[in-house]
């Protein structure tokens, strides 16, 4: 009896792998899927791939949908225990590491994207100590130049031609797949940077553009947008740690602090005139 249910299961499946455990650090993100059954494949795609983090951001309705549950067959745990949050800054809270996708070119000054299996390399790498997350967007039209500008990394799938691109639950699948593959390689080191949390980042670049405007910074065009997405570019290069923005906190303080005595004697001079 134990050999037939033995052979049972090499018959069911070829290869089987233990799931290594970075995997229980990267977290899905699909923002604003349109329909069931991506919701419901993606599920399916994310458990066959030893995930569980399933985050939608504000998507449309789907637990009522009999697609769901047809379309997420052995996954529908994760569907259940999926987190539906209402804006991307809660699907990000405590990421360290943040990967966007891509299927089309942009015109707007951003790294050029990587492969989604390069990409895959750095996410088993990041994922060994820290939190990684990696974004999808919208059926229709993807993810908005300032969600990518806010990713450390942006990766696509390469695709012949003149060919369709893929649909949403397909292009988790294959970045699940690579991910996975790669964090099977016994020979994953961490990176040894640790990232500072997403929100933290936020908070660093809200702080310097409060500073720059205070200095009169002028952008091109009196586009802050594509100022911020410039100053975005450099720092996702490097990295940002948590000692790295104090350090720059500490400056901007006092930038600021050198700046409100220089406005003070200013009014003091206007005082006395």
């Amino acid at each position: 009896m134990a050999n037939n249910e033995a052979n049972l299961k090499d018959y069911h499946r070829a290869i089987d792998a233990n799931i290594p455990s970075n995997l229980d650090n990267i977290r899905i993100i699909l923002f604003e899927p349109q329909g069931p059954l991506n919701i419901g494949a993606t599920a399916r795609s994310i458990k066959g791939m030893g995930l569980s983090q399933l985050y939608l951001v504000n998507p449309k309705p789907f637990l009522d949908c009999r697609e769901t549950w047809y379309m997420s067959h052995g996954a529908t745990d994760i569907i259940r225990n999926c987190h539906i949050v209402e804006c991307l800054d809660t699907a990000l809270k405590g990421i360290q590491f943040l990967v966007g996708t891509t299927h089309r070119r942009r015109k707007e000054k951003l790294a050029r994207p990587t492969t989604a299996r390069d990409a895959a390399k750095e996410i088993a790498k990041f994922s060994q100590d820290q939190q990684v997350a990696i974004l999808f967007g919208r059926e229709d039209f993807g993810l908005s130049t300032e969600h990518v500008s806010r990713c450390h990394l942006t990766a696509s799938i390469p695709m012949a031609m003149k060919n369709p691109s893929l649909n949403l639950a397909q292009a988790v699948q294959i970045f699940v797949y690579e991910i996975f593959l790669e964090s099977l390689e016994n020979t994953v080191e961490p990176v040894g940077l640790q990232n500072a949390k997403i929100d933290e980042v936020e908070r660093f670049y809200q702080r310097l553009l409060a500073l720059v405007e205070r200095v009169d910074v002028k952008p091109r065009n009196g586009d802050w947008k594509y100022l911020m997405r410039s100053v975005r570019r450099v720092f996702s290069r490097t990295g940002l740690e948590s000692r790295d923005i104090g350090t720059l906190d500490l400056i901007f303080s006092s930038a600021h602090r050198y700046i409100n005595r220089l406005e003070e004697r200013l009014r003091s001079d206007q005082d006395r005139s």
